[in-house]
């Protein structure tokens, strides 16, 4: 992964973060075919014909804006880190060395391991016990709790044939680097198009949303979970309720 240098001001750590993250996840649907190559272009060569006197940061701010098109959710900058959000904080020369470092990134990590290892780069601590899942169908509407990020249903996702990522789950996240990870998830399965996430950590927007869950699914809190099963069964009920 791109690591994320100590010397770094604290106040351009969440950009520095969020680009770093956003790359390697860029860097595996270029790898995967599901974007042209730019990123991992060889010497980044259609960018050196064109660039003029635009630098690393300029295209760190393309490759986003493009990838944004067809997944909002992990890569509209300012829409996730909010309008104060700057990708001139984070120093250009680390820009650079990261663009270059793209192609030498772990690409073909299996979903869960990815996913897994953003949630570290993002500083998510914490993992969920993915082999207490329930089985799911198609049918099913399922509600994510935050702590956990979206790594229940990318792996539900990945492993159970038929569950889509984008129409079962709901995700309620509880700060802005869940809501990035739920977006990797997303991302790794190659979902295109938007997804039901919301910064949502007292679960108020889930529980006025009317929405009918059949399940919600969560992390226990001794593994970082903020609720527990007695104080969700009032609000979802009918729902099976699975902390793991």
């Amino acid at each position: 992964m791109l690591a994320v240098p100590r010397s770094l001001p604290a106040s351009a750590h969440r950009e520095a973060a969020y680009v770093a993250a956003a790359l390697w996840a860029i860097a595996r649907e270029e790898h995967a075919g599901r974007k042209p190559k730019r990123l991992l272009e060889a010497g980044h060569a259609t960018w050196e014909r064109f660039k003029g006197r635009m630098g690393p940061r300029d295209l760190v701010g393309l490759l986003l804006e493009d990838a944004a098109v067809t997944l909002p959710e992990p890569f509209a900058f300012s829409a996730i880190l909010g309008p104060d959000a700057a990708l001139d904080v984070v120093p250009e020369a680390l820009l650079g060395d990261w663009l270059g470092l793209a192609p030498s990134l772990p690409l073909d990590m299996p979903v869960r391991e990815y996913v897994d290892a953003q949630a570290q780069l993002l500083g998510i601590e914490g993992r969920p016990a993915y082999a207490e899942l329930p089985k799911l169908q198609p049918h099913h509407r399922v509600l994510e709790l935050p702590g956990s990020a979206g790594r229940l249903a990318t792996h539900i996702a990945s492993t159970q044939a038929g569950v889509a990522f984008h129409d079962v789950f709901t995700f309620a996240a509880s700060s802005w680097q869940e809501r990035v990870l739920v977006g990797l998830g997303a991302a790794a399965l190659g979902t295109v198009g938007a997804i039901r996430v919301s910064l949502d950590p007292e679960l108020r927007s889930a529980r006025a949303s009317g929405e009918r869950f059949t399940h919600v699914l969560g992390v226990r809190p001794d593994k970082g979970g903020t609720f527990s099963k007695e104080a969700l069964e009032p609000w979802f009920t009918g729902a099976d309720i699975k902390l793991v």
